[in-house]
């Protein structure tokens, strides 16, 4: 061997990429090679396993199918498939995307509906995978078809923009009319292409999705393609029979399943690679036994329960719903043995439970009441599933235990992560090995109600298979997510031994097992660990020899005190004096109410109880039957030192005392630290041997110190620093946690985690916020994989300034000035400050309808139908705006919840869904645009009654403000009032200091464009100079705004108005049936206006009399000046026909304009309403290229010929007809004086504003007028194929246009459409499009932006558009 390859090892350790020596899996194969998994079947809670993926292809025998059943439980997958549709003869249908769809005589044959029918739907691509993987999609679909093309036309469109420069020197402005609109037009070409190419990765892609059945089950056909050619779509059958998957692109695999009779097709993708990567570690069977999973011959269901809508989180739908699919599987025969779950979230209070619905009380046996917690139970305790759970990565403090495992019965299995020397070798590629360890951040016991949520530990990494759309092989993931597989497949060993040598278990007895022959690691947090390292051939011995023990299959309740919780944990305060707790012992057999009554009847154990700890006491033997014995526990913790102290309390059988502890009463207590009180900044230091009185840090070695956080503080800071001396640059890193446990609030409510490096040459500071009077946790750990020993030397340090006066932190605007009474811990500097950010809106349900839901899959054995309460609200956005939604009676919990799910989805005025969100929405906004919305809120449950109960639930939408609103302090009442000397700074000693707040003016919220209907005003409240302080010490402020004013009608009583406009109603039918009556009219309400489209503009030419009177009280009043009582009427009556002219049929319209136009000829808007009565009733408002593309369509032959030649002289007509019209108001309406009018500077005639609203209005009829007319000259030379001929004409109206207003003005945009469509200006035609999306968006303006492209032969955007338009105009709402 050469000198350059000496040292090097040819062998890799890959034994330790999926680590199973560790837990004894290795030994135990080699022992056992037939209890490999055989005949156990492993459900994976996750995000879904890719059936194609390394190593989960096939069972042992390279045959079986490993992923036998493939779920997306969530809702994600959902495609409405109701619509059914006939194919015509040649197999064609249209699609919902709008694309013609073909099936060929192949797939036609195929389909056994009884009329041949298929089912249609739609679905968005972006569902199907994680964000970041769609991304990558996308970037590749845009290197191959998008950036080629794209680039060409932007070069040729800058050239064009070039060559227009050359040839026309000097500035635009400059440039006559003509030239000008030919640069604007080569100026929109780019700046379009220049936008789709920044929308173009955010576009999102929709497949068709056809549905029939066949005589192989339900076939499902995906158009990928989107050319319609369904050969070439995905074709796959229902996962359950055909166990068919296909690839959307190169990698990501889909399968489908169907419920409901056809009316759901279930697509089921992934929402991450965690789940694959899951069901690789429990059961990856690969070519190479090294890179094993534990079990490699146990068969997975893939049950995704993370909600790709929500990034990934999971839902209680998505839980329920696997958890129903278990049931079912188990009372089908189908038996799952196994539940693994490396999932969850922390919840509010800890033992969430069982729940007595027939009482409606709490039982004896359980702690509070839980939707999802409860059907946990179930599955355990009836089903005999073992559910193994992931303890959670929120360590190294205390209580961080989340949810699963934490739930109101010990039944789950919850695991913590565990790394060993060769993992570091292996996987981390670590320079030496450090002992085995857990790893810092895995999640620590107690529970907070007391209970062991940390069953054992397990390696908690491994570099393992990953989905194909990864594109990688594996890949290295950690946390207790990979430990509770590890479990979960060591757990499928035990059972494939159990099943194979017909020994009988239950969830219980797999548990004790685990719980008694785990190795206990004494270098380890004991608090980590739980019983200790798994060791799997030690479990199956015990299971083994204790096959006859009476208690396998029973297990026993441990409740303790009137919370019924799992443990005893007393985190109170300093402890004083011994505390007696009552606990309730009761067994509990599997599956309860099916047992014999003989076997409950017979039941009896001896039992001795043993305290691992003095101070934990209680009598030493129990004599338990069936039925509940209380004891007392006393706990005495006078004498223990401040810090955490646990102790065990173990129950064995005196018949039997090898076989280990039937049950554990856990007890964890704390006693904290309490600093003296004096004038002096409470400062604490950990106690020292060490002349620097520095502490010694290892890799993994933890510090905590528990101190009781002293009055009136509300911050903290800490101080380290290295005291090795010579450590140069090298640092330490260090884990920083802090935790104070809140009253039915979860750890996560009040805490701090940090990494830091801390070195010998500066103080590290961090600052963090504290809760006076509760026990604080400061947990300080040196890095699991940080080299070296390291002396940390560190204090902390208590600052604290606030308001004590009852409800401080809010206002009601309604009382005025507003009081905050301040006091310091110490003496502190105090720089207020209150900003409010956000203004809310309280959304009240439009509807609440309670509904069954499917009855296949929302159905829990046996026959629990579950229901939904579909709530629906909706908001006006009357500017963009950045928005946040949350139900407050739902948010923030779920599986504390009674309710099993909280989803909520906002959708635009189009129906296409804007955001999603569920248990913890309330931070998350959304930037929404102008416009109308709704949100469609899901609440579920299997009682009606209760579903009931919420039906008037309110949402709250929360806008952020674009300007935050300051609020001014005051030290003094009357400054306060009259806005005097504010309050800038100022010193608060330890005696109480009152500050004052003064309510904001009606002007600044005026100016502040708050939402209509706001509530109330949220924000932040800041005392603290403390630039550190600032930072953290900051309390939430609510500002209640008085209640929104009900708006007057300005002109007097609005019975009056109504009043007039009935009396005109009444005379109308008299007068259109005999023109020439005109009865003498009473004297009419100043209350009486004309009743006219918000559009429209009245006048009689000049002399227009339609303006609004001065305001009065609404009784009758003296006629105008210069007008009898019969004129008014006649205006009056004049004014309601014309509203009827635009509703009224044609015949019935001609009629009543002809009356009008004969007593009123100057009254020019009378045309124009019967304008818009042919335009509604004969021309379909269409887009130029949309118009153009319809004429040149294929033309029809025989009958349907002539009816085309009859309809387009219809059409020809009222064209014609329409240029008539609005020839008669050009030709009555002086243009010329208009012009001069507006060509005034100042106008100072006394009746100024009067002259203005009439030359306005005309202005605006002559306008539309204009406009009417240009675009029906257009449309005539269309249809007579002559628009050169015509140009001039056109252009002749654009410039009398242009003259009053610019072409993008809402009164000539239409008309400036079809001029810029005359001069093939595509580019001018985008423009106008835009701007009429942002006034309202609809489907005809995308198709003519993809006319616009295709026109311009940028059939690359074309494609983006028509993606866009399916997406953006859905037919029905999206299905939870």
């Amino acid at each position: 061997m050469s000198m350059a390859t000496s040292g090097i090892v040819e062998s890799f350790p890959t034994g330790a990429l999926v680590p199973k020596a560790e837990t004894g899996v290795l030994n135990f194969l080699q022992k056992y090679p037939e209890y490999d998994g055989k005949d156990v079947t492993i459900a994976i809670f996750d995000s879904g396993v890719d059936p194609r993926a390394t190593g989960l292809e096939t069972l042992v025998d390279g045959k079986t199918i490993k992923v036998i059943e493939r779920y997306d439980c969530s809702g994600c997958g959902d495609v409405d498939m109701k619509k059914k549709v006939t194919p015509d003869e040649n197999g064609t249908l249209k699609g919902l995307s709008g694309t013609t769809l073909t099936l060929s005589p192949e797939l036609l044959a195929l389909n056994t509906d009884a009329d041949k029918a298929v089912r249609v739907g739609l679905k968005s691509f972006g569902d199907l995978v994680p964000s970041k993987v769609r991304d990558n999609i996308v970037a590749q679909a845009k290197l191959k078809h998008w950036d080629k093309p794209h680039k060409i036309a932007t070069a040729n469109a800058s050239r064009k923009i070039s060559e227009f420069e050359s040839q026309n020197s000097g500035e635009a402005p400059k440039l006559p009319w003509d030239k000008k609109i030919i640069k604007e037009n080569l100026d929109f070409e780019l700046e379009m292409l220049n936008s789709y190419e920044k929308v173009y990765n955010d576009v999102k892609t929709s497949y068709d999705c056809v549905l029939f059945p066949t005589a192989n089950g339900w076939l499902a056909l995906v158009d990928t393609t989107e050319q319609g050619n369904l050969d070439q779509a995905l074709r796959i059958g229902e996962y359950s029979k055909t166990h068919e998957t296909q690839n959307v692109d190169d990698f990501l695999s889909i399968s489908v399943n169907v419920h409901d009779e056809g009316d759901v097709l279930e697509i089921v993708g992934m929402c991450s690679p965690h789940g694959t990567h899951v069901s690789s570690i429990a059961s990856g069977n690969h070519s190479s036994r090294d890179v094993d999973g534990v079990a490699p011959n146990a068969k997975i269901v893939s049950m995704t329960i993370g909600d790709g809508r929500l990034g990934s989180m999971e839902t209680g739908t998505a839980l329920v719903r696997a958890m129903t699919k278990v049931m079912e599987l188990c009372r089908e025969g189908r038996r799952i043995d196994v539940i693994n779950m490396s999932y969850g979230e922390h919840a509010n209070w800890s033992n969430s439970g069982e729940f007595d619905d027939k009482r409606r009380r709490v039982k004896k046996n359980s702690g509070c009441s839980s939707r999802v917690g409860d059907l946990m139970n179930e599955i355990v305790n009836k089903y005999g599933v073992v559910w193994v759970a992931s303890a959670g990565n929120h360590g190294p403090a205390l209580s961080t235990v989340g949810t699963p495992p934490d739930i109101s019965q010990p039944s789950l299995i919850g695991v913590g992560a565990y790394v060993s020397p060769q993992m570091m070798e292996a996987e981390y590629a670590m320079r030496d090995k450090l002992p085995g360890n857990v790893y810092t951040w895995t999640s620590r016991d107690p529970c907070i109600d007391g209970g062991q949520g940390v069953t054992v530990c397990a390696p908690g990494g491994a570099i393992a298979s990953v989905p194909q759309f990864t594109m990688s092989k594996s890949q290295l993931m950690n946390g207790t997510s990979m430990a509770a597989p590890h479990v979960a497949g060591a757990v499928a060993l035990l059972i494939s031994g159990l099943k194979q040598q017909n020994i009988e278990y239950s969830p219980y007895s797999i548990k004790r097992a685990l719980s008694v022959t785990a190795t206990k690691l004494s270098y380890v947090d004991p608090f980590a660990q739980g019983h200790g390292l798994l060791n799997v051939e030690k479990a199956f011995e015990h299971l083994v020899e204790n096959r006859q023990s009476k208690d396998n299959m029973l297990r026993f309740s441990v409740r303790v005190g009137n919370n019924m919780a799992k443990g005893i944990h007393v985190r109170q305060g300093v402890l004083r004096n011994f505390i007696d707790y009552n606990v309730n012992i009761e067994p509990v057999f599997f599956n309860d109410k099916e047992t014999d009554p003989k076997d409950k009847f017979n039941f009896n154990v001896r039992l001795n109880l043993i305290s691992s700890q003095t101070w934990a006491q209680c009598g030493s033997f129990l004599d338990l039957s069936y039925g509940t014995r209380s004891i007392v526990v006393r706990i005495d913790p006078t004498g223990l030192p401040p810090g955490v102290h646990s102790a065990v309390i173990r129950a064995y059988d005196t018949d039997c005392v090898t076989k280990g502890p039937l049950f554990e009463i856990p007890v964890t207590v704390v006693q904290p630290h309490v600093l003296e009180s004096d004038l002096n900044t409470p400062i604490f230091e950990p106690a020292s041997s060490k002349g620097d009185k520095s502490v010694e840090f290892q890799p993994n070695t933890i510090q905590r110190d528990f101190i009781l956080v002293p009055d009136r503080a509300n911050w903290a800071v800490l101080r380290m620093r290295i005291t090795d001396p010579n450590r140069g640059k090298d640092t330490g890193k260090f884990f920083l946690h802090t935790n104070q446990l809140l009253p039915k609030q979860s750890c996560r409510k009040s805490e701090t985690m940090k990494i830091i490096s801390v070195s010998s040459d500066h103080e590290s500071t961090t600052t963090f916020k504290v809760k006076a009077g509760k026990i604080l946790e400061l947990c300080i750990a040196k890095y699991w994989s940080n080299y070296g020993q390291s002396h940390l030397k560190y204090s902390l340090e208590f600052r604290g300034v606030e308001a004590y006066n009852p409800n401080a932190y809010v206002m009601h605007a309604g009382k005025g000035i507003h009081k905050l009474e301040i006091e310091a811990l110490v003496a502190e500097d105090i720089q207020p400050q209150l900003q409010l950010k956000t203004a809310a809106v309280v959304l009240k349900p439009t509807e609440a309808k309670i509904s069954p839901l499917s009855a296949t899959r929302d159905v829990i054995p046996e026959g629990r139908q579950v229901y939904q309460n579909l709530l629906v609200y909706s908001l006006n956005v009357a500017k963009a705006a950045e928005v946040s939604f949350h139900a407050p009676i739902f948010n923030d919990s779920l599986y504390e919840s009674e309710f099993e799910s909280q989803m909520w989805m906002l959708y635009d005025g189009n129906k296409a869904m804007v955001a999603t969100g569920d248990a913890h929405s309330q931070n998350f906004f959304t930037k929404l645009e102008k416009g109308e919305y709704t949100i469609r809120l899901q609440v579920r449950h299997e009682k009606r009654d209760l579903l009931e109960k919420i039906s008037d639930a309110n949402m709250v939408a929360s806008f952020k403000l674009v300007n935050f609103l300051n609020l001014e302090f005051y030290e003094n009442y009357n400054h306060c009032i009259v806005g005097g000397r504010k309050l800038a700074a100022a010193l608060v000693r330890r005696s109480t200091r009152v500050v004052y707040v003064a309510p904001i003016s009606q002007e600044r919220l005026n100016k502040a464009n708050l939402p209509a209907q706001c509530a109330w005003l949220s924000g932040n409240l800041i005392f603290p100079k403390d630039e550190a302080g600032r930072r953290v010490a900051i309390h939430s402020f609510n500002y209640i705004l008085n209640p929104a004013e009900k708006k007057t009608n300005s002109s007097g009583n609005g019975n009056n108005s109504g009043t007039a406009i009935a009396a005109a109603a009444a005379a109308a039918p008299a007068a259109v049936s005999a023109n020439t009556a005109k009865p003498k009219a009473p004297a009419t309400p100043q209350a009486a206006k004309s009743v006219l489209p918000a559009h429209s503009a009245a006048g009689d030419g000049v002399a227009t009399q339609t303006d609004t009177p001065p305001e009065g009280n609404g009784s009758p009043v003296s006629p105008k000046k210069g007008k009898t009582n019969s004129d008014e009427y006649a205006e009056i009556l004049r004014d309601f026909q014309c509203t009827h002219i635009v509703k009224c049929e044609p015949e019935m319209a001609e009629k009543i304009y002809n009356e009008v136009v004969e007593a009123h000829p100057k009254h020019l808007q009378a045309h124009l309403l019967l304008i818009q009565n042919i335009e509604a009733a004969q021309l379909k408002s269409a887009f130029p290229l949309t118009f153009t593309n319809c004429q040149k369509s294929e033309k029809p032959e025989g009958d349907n010929a002539d009816q085309q030649k009859e309809e387009q002289k219809k059409l020809r007509s009222a064209l014609e007809r329409v240029i008539k019209l609005a020839d008669n108001v050009i030709v009555e309406t002086d243009a010329e004086s208009l012009l001069s009018y507006y060509g005034l500077k100042n106008d100072t005639r006394p009746d100024a504003a009067k002259i203005k609203t009439n030359m306005d209005k005309q202005r605006n009829n002559l306008i539309e007028a204009l406009s009417k007319k240009g675009i029906a000259i257009a449309k005539l030379a269309v249809l007579d194929e002559s628009l050169k001929d015509r140009l001039a004409e056109i252009n002749e109206v654009y410039t009398d246009i242009i003259k009053f207003v610019d072409a993008n003005d809402s009164k000539a945009i239409q008309f400036a459409l079809w001029h810029a469509y005359a001069h093939a200006h595509y580019g001018r035609m985008y423009k106008y499009i835009v701007k009429l999306i942002e006034e309202k968006r609809t489907r005809e303006q995308y198709d003519e932006l993809a006319a616009i492209n295709s026109a311009l032969g940028h059939e690359h955007i074309t494609v983006v558009i028509k993606r866009m338009t399916v997406t953006s105009f859905p037919s029905t709402y999206r299905l939870f």
